[in-house]
């Protein structure tokens, strides 16, 4: 019986030394001298303080992940995480996310990608090149985009519940501007970003929505396709 994957036990097991940190300082290093203006000493400076950084947070989310997945092994008797190691679409997926993990700070996009990579291992993802798509959203797309999509899903029975809408006066909120902005008070006045936002998710084919002054609800707002991101980065199996 093959040895249960370890995505981390103790760190000379997860990233034998020195090889792994030399890695990281060389894609530090890497990354800075593409850019003309920066000479060597600077470089060298920069990589010092760059690559601490980086390794930390590529082993903040290998433990998150880590928690993530041995929670789902507890839930579902079918899942065992020594079996994942021979499973190379989602191997490419955690490679995936991974990247994006590292190269944002926002905790609401890692627990994004953790969702993600939690319903693909537990068989409840789109297909393979879909989940490709939606990982890359996920790193491409702002948070404020997901609330937006999400808010198209969801907004009309968040605000019923808020006692902020009722079908008698289906007017007080005519249009989107002032609908998402009862729920996310952040967007109010925000008429240029929000249209930004509302075209973006558009073209992806997540929306249906076109501007902030388009009326009050529409149905559908998200597309089958949009649902089926939210559900796979929003709603984690455990």
């Amino acid at each position: 019986m093959p040895e249960p994957l370890k995505l981390f036990t103790s760190r000379a097991e997860r990233y034998p030394e020195p090889e792994a940190a030399d890695i990281v300082q060389g894609t530090a290093r890497a990354l800075l001298a593409a850019v003309p203006v920066i000479g060597g000493s600077i470089t060298e400076t920069l990589s010092l303080v760059l690559a601490p950084a980086v390794t930390r947070r590529r082993d903040e989310w290998f433990k998150e992940l880590a928690n993530a997945l041995d929670r789902l092994e507890q839930k579902f008797e079918s899942f065992k995480i020594g079996e994942l190691a021979n499973n190379e679409p989602l191997i490419s997926a955690v490679i995936q996310a991974t990247r994006a993990a590292i190269a944002t700070h926002q905790p609401e996009k890692r627990g994004m990608l953790r969702n993600a990579l939690l319903n693909s291992a537990a068989g409840y993802g789109p297909s393979e090149e879909l989940q490709e798509v939606f990982i890359a959203a996920i790193e491409e797309l702002s948070v404020s985009h997901i609330r937006i999509l999400n808010f198209y899903w969801t907004g009309l029975t968040d605000l019923i519940k808020a006692g902020k809408w009722d079908s008698l006066h289906p007017y007080a909120l005519s249009n989107y501007l002032t609908a998402i902005g009862e729920l996310h008070p952040e967007m109010k006045g925000q008429g240029d970003f929000l249209s930004y936002l509302m075209t973006d998710l558009k073209n992806r084919g997540f929306s249906t929505i076109s501007r902030p002054a388009d009326s009050f609800p529409q149905s559908p707002g998200v597309t089958n396709m949009g649902v089926q991101f939210l559900k796979f980065i929003l709603t984690p199996p455990v």
